[in-house]
């Protein structure tokens, strides 16, 4: 199915991936009494219309970081859920200095009815990154932090350390979850995607991979391990 700029894929029951442009995902999750978007994308349509479209429960936006391609929609939503370590990035884009901001916390669970999406902090691509975890389907909401496409890992923001820590957590949980599905990339992802970002951000973290020209003009280099890379200063 396709409306304007989006593609709508069904993850599995109850999940839903909103494509835009073939370059992000948002998640609509829907319980019995609630639902959740995660994310909103470029905000290149009218997503909030297209989610009313899917959905007549009511719906609260919840962002996994405060990078513009995951909150370029949120003006079409009332206030928006974000860990507090995104607050000073997220009002700094002058269109969304006035947006409502509601915090959330690692740990905290948004009960949907019959479905439950708890907050995993996962410092390192941003500071406030955080993934959701959907114990009911076995399914972790990434977000940026793990991904087969490159991860930004360069600027002021990013922290090779609190990654590697936030993936041996993640690492340490994924008995709780058989499908990864991240923000970019056209296909869910196993667990043991783990284990390739690990070894390869330890790589990069002691300077044992070799730097490659970027596809793009960034301040960066590309690095890559075993199917899985990052964008590093």
């Amino acid at each position: 199915m396709k409306m304007e700029t989006y593609e709508i894929i069904q993850a599995c029951e109850g999940v839903r991936v909103i494509r835009e442009k073939d370059m992000v995902n948002a998640f609509l999750i829907e319980g019995e009494k609630q639902a959740l978007l995660v994310d909103s994308g470029f905000g290149g349509g009218d997503i909030a219309a297209l989610v009313r479209s899917l959905t007549d429960k009511p719906v609260m936006l919840a962002n996994t970081h405060a990078d513009p391609d995951h909150t370029g929609g949120n003006r079409q939503f009332d206030a928006v859920f974000l860990h507090p370590s995104e607050y000073t990035h997220y009002r700094s884009r002058p269109e969304q200095r006035e947006d409502r901001l509601l915090s959330l916390r690692e740990g905290d669970r948004l009960d949907l009815g019959g479905l439950t999406a708890e907050v995993i902090l996962t410092p390192g691509h941003t500071p406030g990154s955080i993934a959701f975890l959907l114990k009911e389907r076995r399914l972790l909401l990434s977000g940026d932090s793990v991904a087969e496409r490159p991860i930004f890992m360069f600027g002021e923001r990013r922290s090779i350390e609190a990654y590697i820590d936030s993936m041996e957590r993640l690492r340490q949980r994924a008995g709780e979850f058989d499908t990864i599905w991240p923000s970019h990339g056209g296909e869910p992802l196993k667990p043991e995607i783990l284990d390739r970002l690990i070894v390869a951000a330890q790589l990069l973290q002691g300077g044992q991979l070799e730097p490659i020209d970027p596809p793009m003009e960034i301040p960066a280099k590309l690095y890559t391990h075993n199917g899985v890379s990052f964008f590093y200063e």
